[in-house]
């Protein structure tokens, strides 16, 4: 039976000198216990000083093993330290098949890594081959960095953006760097702070970073800070895609909720039942609502003939709701502050389709203008934060580069399947 644990798991230097017996782990897990000693000799002569060596003492070193019969495999190995008779030089036996960054041995190292480019979690290899899960994950990280390692680009960039992306529930996020001419990804890591911005200019170098003439993202502070005190040369750009998409999260949503919140709590189920379920319709404008509206009435109007006639609709077919324009007309008419909003919004559209710089920084003077005129809390909140960052959004104009490719990849990264 020694031969065939030994041979069967690639262990040629080690050799088993008792009977594999099951103990108790701390936790008081059932695991396989294989105790053995290392076979490959040293020289017996000092490398320091060319005299005797002699054994000094025995070390025993405890390793993850490859499972047993679906339980933990520990192996306990035996080795000798030696002793040069002149200088006192010490030297100790070599374990040829254990990791070198861990205490396991290479055969379990590769069936981890093995599990992981599967597909695996790091719970379900960690469960499935008695790994502690921070072992898995570092073994992961070096994996991820022997496939992906860091490198500059062939070439130059003059336009790149950063953005963010949710990695998993409970707020762990990437960051990640996209070459706006090429479309392609340089740059991805975990974290989305001052740190991680720090760390992509430490990897591209300051000759490369001398050549990027503006970078666009969304309002996010820490990048926002990182480029201005580390790369002051580049042109920080906010741009219209994040403006729009974040007028829609903190203004029109914001306030459909609150009026929703206020007509339930004063019992108002008609009043309540008309922001129910209006959120596509808040958020997409009228040309879009009216497209809708006329796929809709196509669809019923050619189901209405099939029925006429007697024939029976495709599988999945159903009639389609074509009233969403005036259902958005019914919100706005009842609800003056809202009207107000998403008027506003149509007009900070129409401010960001200018290309001269100075036009653009006029138009949006205009727009903060009656944005604090509206007497709107949301509007007024949103107005600051224009106003606070105009420069920035003003540049677009400049540098007409936005984020949309990196929304994306973005998505690509989160599911590579589509």
């Amino acid at each position: 039976m020694h031969d065939t644990i030994t041979i069967a798991h690639g262990l040629a230097s080690f050799d088993v000198t008792e009977e594999p017996t099951t103990v108790l782990s701390v936790r008081e897990q059932k695991v396989t216990l294989t105790r053995g000693r290392i076979t490959e000799e040293l020289p017996r002569t000092c490398p320091q000083c060319g005299q005797a060596m002699d054994i000094h003492q025995e070390h025993e070193v405890t390793l993850k093993h490859v499972p047993l019969q679906m339980r933990p495999h520990l192996l306990r190995v035996s080795r000798k330290r030696f002793r040069c008779r002149g200088c006192g030089y010490l030297q100790m036996q070599r374990i040829p098949f254990k990791d070198s960054e861990h205490r396991m041995t290479k055969h379990l190292r590769y069936l981890v890594e093995k599990r992981l480019s599967e597909g695996y979690t790091l719970k379900a290899v960690s469960r499935d081959l008695g790994v502690h899960p921070s072992i898995v994950k570092e073994v992961d990280k070096s994996r991820l960095k022997r496939m992906f390692p860091t490198k500059r680009p062939d070439k130059y960039c003059e336009y790149i953006a950063i953005d963010e992306f949710l990695l998993h529930r409970g707020h762990q996020y990437a960051t990640v760097v996209l070459d706006l001419s090429e479309g392609h990804v340089i740059w991805c890591s975990e974290g989305k702070k001052k740190q991680q911005v720090a760390d992509f200019i430490r990897d591209m170098g300051e000759d490369w970073m001398r050549h990027v003439k503006a970078v666009s993202m969304d309002m996010n502070a820490q990048y926002d800070s990182a480029f201005r005190e580390l790369c002051p040369w580049i042109a920080v750009i906010y741009n219209s895609f994040h403006m729009v998409k974040l007028y829609n999260d903190r203004v029109l949503t914001a306030m459909r909720r609150r009026k929703q919140n206020e007509l339930a709590e004063q019992g108002d189920q008609n009043g309540y039942q008309l922001y129910k379920g209006s959120r596509y319709i808040v958020l997409s404008d009228r040309k879009t609502l009216q497209q809708k509206d006329e796929k809709a009435r196509e669809n019923n109007r050619m189901l209405d003939e099939m029925t006429l006639r007697g024939k029976k609709w495709p599988a999945g077919a159903r009639k389609m709701n074509a009233f969403n324009e005036r259902r958005l007309d019914e919100l706005l008419g009842v609800n003056d502050d809202l009207n107000k909003a998403y008027f506003l919004l149509d007009q900070l559209k129409a401010a960001f389709q200018e290309t001269d710089p100075k036009s653009l920084f006029w138009g949006l003077r205009q727009w903060l203008r009656m944005a604090f005129d509206s007497g709107v809390q949301e509007v007024l909140a949103f107005a600051k934060t224009i106003r606070k960052r105009i420069r920035s959004l003003v540049l677009h104009a400049v540098y007409p580069i936005n984020s949309g490719k990196l929304e994306g990849t973005n998505n690509m990264i989160l599911h590579p399947a589509l």
